[in-house]
């Protein structure tokens, strides 16, 4: 049975029941009669058009006294605007007048906004003319005084508006007063078919649309955590099919997607490592070569022969760190990454680590400076995967760091845990990419070099050792990376502390 014809039979009913309580109750309001409806409706309408009204006319005289002696055209434009708006609704307010007194106070008032409002449209003119002085005058001794009795004219027609309001709202009370008592007959019948025909409607209605509700929330939580599984790369077991309606088959095309993906993923992932370990041998063995002919073993070179000897051996430097990037994810993805834990002292190896990268930024005009807070304090990990992190995280600073900038690495720990900061002064990361800064292929800034792999990398090796990395960063100032490792388990903690007291 489909998704939708289930959901009309569930509600069906209670569409039916309600319509069937409109229609009566609709049927039995329509009898009743309240007097002076459309009277006490146009009296109120007729006051709130009144009080805008004064209240737009007394924001155009603001204005139009700014405009005039400003001169500046927003202001004009603002006065123009206003005054249409005040014309629109002196003819709106037409429409609800019914008293002869009301009439008379209207028509005053909308002859003396047109006298007014010519009298600022000729001041304007006159002061673009150069003539301040006379538009001054006649701005205050003909358009000022007119306004102000336009004014006075809207108060007192608002006051009369309101009087006939409260007027008809008394005559409206009686009325209300003699329906009362049917009122009260009406509402007493329908409270009690209302009542007995919605609580059949609704127990009906929530019995069937529990049971289609539970098994549909239930479906979508399970193909929920299965997508999540998918887009984390856990997703192993195929989701079960228990029905033949639109979730069912959308529980099919997910099982077939994913597999799709998991096979497309797994080729992917031996191509990399193929391709990464067959090109690592002669990258090797064209680097060693270059280093040989660098020494002058196979003779002296002459200075461009040594120069391009050195740009041969930079670039294959650079492909080989490429292809070892490669063959890394591609490790972290089957599984196959080796952590080989011992103990070592943190700062020693993040030290060596920099050491290989101080000759870069001192090229580059970059201060590199190792804040130490670890001393001699050790942990169990593996010492070359924590290099390799401090290295890329490092390497990046100085990608994205100017000449004169600076790139410092702090070192902290507890009892538990080491932490390792890498803050550089660099041109920032943008905030709407900071939650996929640790993605793959991904890079914040084109053009500054890299694989957009490092940071991935970053994170795969932090997490092997059931760490984690997080960071922070304002455009345009710089960006910190903060990897938190734990010291080692419990027992290995434990076990190191009665070694070094022995």
């Amino acid at each position: 049975m489909r998704l939708a014809f289930k959901f009309f039979l569930a509600f069906s009913l209670v569409i039916l029941v309600l319509a069937g309580i409109a229609a009566w109750s609709l049927n039995e309001v329509g009898k009743l009669t309240i007097a002076d409806r459309t009277i006490t409706v146009k009296a109120a309408e007729a006051l709130r058009s009144a009080a805008s009204l004064r209240e737009a006319v007394s924001t155009a005289k603001r204005v139009d006294m700014r405009s005039l002696v400003f001169a500046n055209q927003e202001y004009t434009d603002k006065s123009i605007e206003g005054a249409a708006g005040i014309a629109r609704e002196f003819d709106r307010l037409a429409g609800y007048l019914t008293a002869a007194e009301e009439e008379a106070l209207f028509r005053k008032s909308a002859v003396g906004f047109k006298t007014y409002y010519a009298s600022v449209t000729e001041a304007r003119e006159l002061r673009k003319r150069g003539d301040v002085k006379r538009a001054e005058k006649l701005l205050k001794e003909d358009a000022q005084p007119v306004v102000d009795r336009v004014v006075e004219d809207l108060d007192r027609l608002v006051q009369i508006t309101r009087d006939a309001l409260d007027q008809t709202q008394t005559e409206a009370k009686d009325a209300l007063g003699r329906a009362r008592f049917e009122i009260e007959a009406l509402r007493s019948r329908t409270w009690k078919a209302v009542t007995t025909a919605m609580i059949l409607a609704v127990l009906a209605a929530l019995a069937g649309t529990g049971v289609i509700a539970f098994r549909l929330t239930r479906a979508l939580a399970r193909l929920s955590d299965a997508t999540r599984a998918v887009a984390e790369g856990k997703f192993h077991e195929p989701l079960p099919i228990n029905s033949k309606d639109e979730i069912g088959a959308l529980a099919k095309s997910f099982n077939s997607m994913a597999a799709r993906l998991r096979e497309t993923d797994e080729m992917k992932g031996k191509f990399y490592a193929t391709v990464s370990h067959e090109l690592r041998s002669p990258l090797n063995a064209m680097r060693e070569a270059a280093r040989l002919i660098e020494a002058k073993t196979a003779g002296p070179l002459t200075e461009k022969q040594e120069r391009l000897i050195a740009i041969f051996q930079k670039g294959a430097e650079r492909l080989l760190r490429l292809v070892n990037e490669v063959l890394d994810l591609s490790r972290v993805n089957t599984g196959d990454l080796a952590v080989e834990r011992r103990w070592f002292v943190l700062e020693a190896a993040v030290r060596d680590a920099i050491d290989e990268l101080r000759p870069q930024a001192e090229q580059r005009g970059i201060a590199l400076r190792v804040d130490g807070g670890g001393g001699s304090e050790r942990m169990f990990g593996d010492e070359d995967r924590i290099m390799q992190v401090v290295v890329n995280l490092v390497g990046n600073s100085l990608r994205f760091t100017p000449p004169g900038g600076s790139i410092t690495v702090r070192l902290g720990h507890t009892d538990d845990e080491m932490e390792i900061m890498v803050e550089d002064t660099g041109m920032g990361i943008p905030a709407a990419f900071l939650p996929v800064v640790f993605d793959r292929f991904r890079q914040a800034h084109s053009g500054k070099g890299g694989t957009g792999l490092g940071l991935a990398i970053v994170k795969s090796l932090v997490e092997a050792h059931d760490g984690h990395v997080r960071v922070e960063s304002e455009e345009g100032k710089g960006s910190r990376f903060t990897v938190t490792l734990p010291r080692g388990t419990p027992s290995e903690v434990a076990m190191e502390g009665e070694v070094r007291q022995a």
